[in-house]
């Protein structure tokens, strides 16, 4: 057996980096009331709200790199804004529809079951349009449809990012796109809420840091507090365990686009480490803030909330690590050591989520 290491830069330039923490410290603190509409004018104002949309369509023609770092940045700082679910989601599906993605405007994806309605849509009824995927026997097909045009319900959700159910009512013109595409944007979804949530623990790490530190009491700080420091220092070892499985799927998005052998395998693992990882980030981090980090008042419910809502969606741990489960049995011994080394080929876990959320199996 061999294997073959591969090194990606995962670093983004420092200019870049350096606008995108001014653009979130400007829309995020204890006094700033969150405003999506605002930050997202924004990144449009900077370049970044289309940021890994082609240059001939009016994107900045960036990549995964980019995107991560976007996406890092933002949930760290305890911002909610649809850029995901526009530039990395309805973008992608739209153009290999062939549909125009010249669009400012915000987007979020409704993969539909039989009877036209989706459940938990991540930002509708808030973006300008719902690009909607249904499954039709050749395939399947998408509309892009003005959100003024559809039946949207508002779904109460445990953070400050919006869910609705959306219902097509009346004619949509559909086009078809390609099973891969629809398939990648379940890979690219599970992959980019894996980020947002390594973001996330980032940011309640820095506010267990500062709390910490600032906080007195009997006489000195909380940081010398033995007990304190345990609940610190493994919230910073889960998130720095979680970084370095995101980053080899990140990786491999920048290398294969995530359409590679082993793509959805690292995928899994991405998903079922930051899965593991949340619970002690978020149970530690609220142990160690007390009673104020529970308050509406206190940011770190922008930060614990949304992660957790974001770690269910694109399939539950129980699903991701099912895949994984089912691989490592079907590799038998002798095959587990390779797979744990060099990875393995997981067969339809994107077929398998679609299934779920159209109706067509039970979901985990």
């Amino acid at each position: 057996m061999t294997t073959t290491a591969i090194t990606i830069d995962l670093a983004v330039d420092r200019d870049l980096q350096d606008l995108m923490d001014d653009l979130v410290a400007g829309h995020s603190g204890p006094d700033i009331e969150p405003d999506p509409a605002a930050v997202w004018a924004t990144l449009g104002a900077v370049g970044l709200a289309r940021l890994t949309a082609p240059e001939e369509t009016g994107g900045s023609g960036a990549g995964w790199v980019e995107a991560a770092a976007l996406l890092r940045t933002t949930a760290a700082g305890g911002v909610a804004v649809p850029f995901a679910e526009t530039d990395l989601l309805a973008g992608p599906l739209r153009r290999a529809a062939g549909l125009d993605d010249s669009s400012s405007d915000t987007a979020t994806v409704a993969v539909l079951r039989a009877d036209g309605l989706a459940r938990r849509v991540p930002w509708a009824g808030v973006t300008g349009s719902v690009v909607c995927v249904r499954r039709v026997d050749a395939g399947y097909e998408l509309a892009d449809v003005p959100t003024d045009r559809l039946t949207v319900e508002a779904v109460e959700g445990i953070s400050e990012v919006p869910l609705g159910s959306v219902q097509v009512d009346g004619d949509v013109t559909w086009s078809p796109v390609d099973t891969r595409a629809v398939e990648g944007y379940v890979l690219r979804g599970a992959l980019i809420r894996a980020i947002q949530c390594v973001g996330a623990m980032e940011g309640m790490l820095a506010s267990a840091v500062a709390h910490t530190t600032d906080r007195a009491q009997f006489g000195r700080p909380l940081a010398r507090f033995q007990s304190v420091q345990n609940l610190v220092v493994d919230t910073a070892a889960e998130s720095v365990l979680a970084g370095a499985a995101v980053d080899t799927a990140l990786a491999d998005a920048v290398t294969d686009d995530l359409a590679g052998d082993f793509s959805a395998f690292r995928v899994a693992v991405a998903r079922s480490v930051v899965s593991q990882a949340l619970a002690v980030a978020v149970r530690n981090t609220h142990q160690v803030h007390g009673a104020i980090g529970t308050t509406h008042e206190h940011t770190l419910h922008r930060l614990t909330l949304p992660a957790l809502q974001w770690r269910s969606e694109f399939g539950s741990a129980a699903f991701w690590e099912r895949q994984l489960s089912c691989a490592a049995v079907d590799a038998g011994m002798d095959g587990t050591w390779p797979m744990i080394v060099e990875g393995t080929r997981i067969t339809g876990p994107a077929s398998a989520y679609l299934d779920a959320v159209s109706g067509r199996s039970r979901p985990d």
